[in-house]
C-alpha cells in the first residue's frame, strides 16, 4: 500500500512541476531532481519517462483542471439543447484559467507524435471525439455520420484551442467557435454529418 501512495504522490508532484515548468527541457533525471526523487524510483514506478510524463498530463487534467472532465460527460449524457451542451464545452476549453493545461498539452502532443513510448497517451487522446459522437448518435445521425461530425468537432477545437494560445484574443475565437457551432447544429439538425 505504500508504494502505491508514494506512486501517486510523485505523480503529483510531476504534474505540478510540468504545469509549472513545461516539458522541453525535462529529462527523467531533471524530473526526478525537481520532485525531490531520483530516476531509478521514476522508473520503477513508471516504467519510462514518456509514460510519466503521459500518465502526469492526464493527473493535471484530472486534478487541476476537473471541469474538462465533467464537461465532456455532460455533453454526452447532457439533457439541454446540442447547441447548449457543446457551448458549455467550449466555454471550459477557452477558459482563461484552463491556458497551462492546454499549453502543457500542445507540448506533450507534439513529443508524443514523434516519440515511441506514448502509446497509452496517444490513444486517450484519439478517443476524445467519442463523447460527441456519442451525443450526435443521439440527436439521430447514423453512427457514421456522428463519428465523422465528433472527429471534425474535435479537430476544429484543437485549432481553435491553438489560436487561443497565439493569439491571446478570446473574442475573436469565440465569434469563429460560435458560427462554426451553429453550423455543426444544423447539420444535425439535418441528418447529415458530412
Amino acid at each position: 500500500m505504500l508504494g502505491v501512495n508514494e506512486r501517486d504522490r510523485l505523480l503529483g508532484l510531476v504534474a505540478e512541476h510540468l504545469l509549472g515548468h513545461g516539458l522541453t527541457s525535462s529529462t527523467l533525471r531533471g524530473l526526478a531532481r525537481a520532485v525531490g526523487s531520483n530516476n531509478r524510483m521514476l522508473l520503477y514506478y513508471f516504467g519510462s519517462r514518456e509514460q510519466l510524463v503521459g500518465e502526469a498530463l492526464q493527473a493535471v487534467s484530472r486534478d487541476f483542471f476537473p471541469e474538462f472532465e465533467h464537461a465532456w460527460s455532460a455533453l454526452e449524457h447532457g439533457t439541454g439543447t446540442l447547441r447548449h451542451d457543446l457551448q458549455q464545452v467550449w466555454d471550459v476549453i477557452a477558459n482563461p484559467v484552463n491556458l497551462p493545461f492546454l499549453r502543457l498539452f500542445f507540448e506533450v502532443f507534439g513529443q508524443a507524435t514523434r516519440e515511441p513510448g506514448y502509446t497509452n497517451l496517444m490513444g486517450d487522446i484519439a478517443s476524445w471525439h467519442r463523447p460527441a459522437a456519442a451525443r450526435f448518435r443521439r440527436e439521430g445521425l447514423c453512427a457514421q455520420d456522428a463519428e465523422t461530425l465528433a472527429t471534425e468537432l474535435i479537430a476544429l477545437w484543437r485549432g481553435l484551442q491553438m489560436t487561443l494560445i497565439l493569439t491571446q484574443d478570446p473574442a475573436a475565437v469565440t465569434r469563429v467557435q460560435d458560427r462554426a457551432l451553429d453550423g455543426f447544429c444544423a447539420r444535425t439538425q439535418a441528418g447529415v454529418g458530412t
